[in-house]
């Protein structure tokens, strides 16, 4: 059952992972005024605050800085630890997507297809744009897209906006990160058992921190790890009713407002 907000009162997590999109900012705008001033007030009671999120480092980076946060951060939907302030990579997992890749190219004809280096630049077999994912995208050849060892895969198909690909790609033997339908179906794959929740696990080890240790702010299908994990868990308000039911409280709707909500209520 879900418990009251109010229950957070004086708790002292030692981690507070925060989900960007959706949670902390808006799917498109800056962070919400009183954001940073929150983070900054727990980060000066001694929480290391960290954005826990699917996008890269490139993408990340600014928004963490804005919102007060200039240590650390996990991207790429785990895969990536790395800091903010300056951006650097500490510690990557990539896989061989080369047969995932050709999988693809046969269960999707015509879909676009990306990979993100470790570097966060993305190549693609079509060119398209999207800040969300990443500032630099490159157009190059298919047989170029598994030339190296990658941190994760997406799909895109404008032919799949009725249905999604989940039930396309259902049964590859990947582990699916997220899907959905926005403007264009897509879908995320990245290795196997690698989430928000191992990718923070790996962070809280380098901190010397348990898990029990740890509250986690989400509102998304790849934040359900992550809520399981976290020693407190919180949901957004406008997140799925499964996700909201799986969280141990439950905050305000509005991306940034909500997170404020939590924070104020932590270390008085």
């Amino acid at each position: 059952m879900t418990g009251s907000l109010s229950a957070l009162r004086g708790l002292t997590p030692r981690v507070i992972a925060v989900d960007l999109d959706g949670t902390l900012v808006p799917q498109s705008g800056g962070v919400p005024a009183g954001v940073a001033e929150a983070v900054e007030r727990v980060q000066a009671a001694g929480a290391h605050v960290v954005a826990a999120t699917g996008r890269s480092l490139s993408t990340t980076g600014y928004v963490a800085r804005e919102a007060g946060m200039h240590e650390y951060a996990v991207v790429s939907n785990g895969a990536m630890i790395v800091t903010v302030d300056p951006e650097q990579v500490v510690e990557v997992q990539t896989f061989d997507a080369s047969g995932l890749l050709l999988q693809l190219s046969e269960l999707v004809s015509g879909a676009t297809l990306a990979v993100e280096r470790t570097d966060g630049v993305f190549l693609t077999n079509r060119h398209f744009v999207d800040p969300g994912v990443a500032f630099d995208i490159r157009e190059v050849s298919f047989e170029s897209l598994f030339a190296e060892p990658i941190v994760r895969v997406i799909v895109r198909s404008d032919a799949h906006l009725d249905t999604g690909l989940g039930p396309v790609l259902s049964h590859l033997d990947m582990h699916s990160i997220a899907f959905g339908i926005t403007d264009v179906a897509w879908i995320d794959f990245g290795i196997k058992g690698v989430t928000k929740a191992t990718g923070l696990q790996t962070l809280c080890d380098r901190l010397s921190v348990a898990a029990d240790e740890v509250l986690a702010i989400g509102d998304s299908m790849n934040d359900i790890e992550m809520l399981q994990w976290a020693g407190t868990s919180v949901a957004m308000g406008s997140a799925r009713p499964e996700i909201r039911a799986l969280a141990d409280h439950v905050t305000g709707a509005t991306p940034g407002a909500g997170v404020i909500e939590v924070l104020d209520l932590l270390y008085t």
